[in-house]
């Protein structure tokens, strides 16, 4: 905004030439509360509260984080139709009917048609659920417009005309504007464009993001928990701005996927088999009829067919392993011994800590027998050696020292 000139203690732009000063509006600070002011609804009372269990409320935001080309943008169409009609979407449950705001960037009119009515078919919609859905959700393309720009040229006009209770943001990637391991960029797209616009409409947002490009088909196989939070791309920071987190990942098929709630899940109610169990994933898949784009959720015994059998454990040696192939009435040499376990099946590195064992408690003994101009021969017998004898001899050795071809 432009200042009166008497607001800057003078006006003498004419005789200088410069323009007015343009001053920067100056918000208020937050208001404070004392802590024993806050008021903790009962559940359900809540007027804040979009997905149950505040899972997602008005003023916050929510990432939604898959690979590319599996279906994210059908999936997240599923559950802006199932929210419009306030029902459950893969035991998400919204508050009661929540009208969307979709803005994206990567499908035309074509692509929606084909995903709602692949939706509309697999979810079997009577024509009176379709018209209420439908009136619910709203869809605009928009791939020009960037970083603050698109937040104050696109966003808030279309959040002032259509007020909706959720505001669909596909893909993130698309209107970011910056790089995407940048905090600083992140944080001041989520942060300072979107935040006040969610504040100031009183919506929630869920921003549908991209994951890495992963190493093999499965993605992420050895996190667990919360690390889920953060299987988007780039920065932390789209995981720390998010309240919730929702990423749909791939168990190495094209047809069953996993969805995980990362962030705030244990707010889903979701449970194992046994019914008191928390659990933060679901097995998902497309739909099995032909040319229908949905999505469903995976049953004990479709995911029991579906896993790949189980690898036969590898069994771990011990020293009774060792025993059998020593002689009962005569040593054997080392070198012999360490074959004959090699050739079972025990790995070369466990045998010598093996035979130690069984040395250091008394069941075998170790024989030497000298020889001319190099070290003993060692033996190993179920009995000590006896003293020396002239007359007695240990097994004949061989004229050409043996050496172990195992090291």
């Amino acid at each position: 905004m432009t200042l009166p000139s008497e607001s800057l203690g003078g006006g003498d732009e004419e005789e200088t030439g410069s323009a007015p000063a343009t001053a920067v509006a100056v918000l208020p600070p937050p208001p404070a509360k004392r802590l024993a002011d806050l008021v903790r609804r009962p559940f359900g009372e809540d007027p804040n509260e979009l997905l149950r269990n505040r899972f997602l409320c008005r003023r916050g935001g929510g990432l939604f984080v898959g690979p590319s080309g599996i279906g994210k943008s059908s999936l997240a169409m599923q559950a802006m139709i199932l929210w419009a009609l306030g029902r459950p979407f893969f035991r998400i449950t919204p508050t009661g009917p929540l009208k969307s705001l979709l803005i994206q960037a990567e499908n035309d009119d074509g692509d929606l048609a084909e995903m709602r009515d692949g939706v509309i078919a697999g979810l079997g919609l009577s024509p009176v659920e379709q018209a209420q859905a439908l009136a619910n959700v709203i869809v605009v393309q928009e791939d020009t417009r960037t970083a603050s720009t698109f937040c104050d040229q696109v966003v808030r006009p279309l959040l002032e005309k259509h007020r909706p209770d959720l505001l669909w943001i596909d893909p993130a990637l698309a209107y970011l504007g910056g790089d995407t391991n940048s905090q600083k960029d992140v944080g001041y797209f989520l942060r300072a464009c979107l935040n006040p616009l969610l504040r100031a409409f009183h919506c929630g947002a869920i921003v549908i993001h991209h994951t890495n490009k992963p190493i093999n088909g499965i993605e992420k196989s050895t996190w667990s928990a919360g690390d889920f939070a953060y299987l988007g791309a780039g920065s932390a920071e789209w995981a720390n701005w998010a309240r919730c987190v929702l990423g749909i990942r791939s168990l190495g098929s094209h047809e069953i996927f996993q969805l995980v709630a990362g962030k705030r899940g244990g707010r889903l109610g979701w449970k194992e088999a046994d019914g008191i169990t928390k659990k933060y994933s679901l097995q998902i898949a497309h739909a099995k009829e032909p040319g229908v784009i949905c999505w469903r959720e995976v049953g004990a015994e479709e995911q029991a067919a579906m896993a790949p059998p189980a690898k036969e454990q590898k069994k771990i040696h011990t020293k009774a392993d060792v025993l059998p192939h020593v002689p009962s009435d005569k040593p054997i040499e080392k070198i012999a011994l360490r074959s004959k376990c090699h050739g079972a099946g025990i790995a070369l590195n466990r045998i010598n800590g093996l035979i130690a064992e069984l040395i250091h408690e008394g069941v075998l003994h170790e024989w030497n027998q000298q020889r001319s101009r190099t070290n003993p021969a060692k033996f190993l017998a179920r009995f000590p050696q006896p003293a020396p004898d002239p007359q007695a001899s240990l097994p004949t050795l061989p004229e050409t020292p043996t050496t172990d071809p195992h090291g």
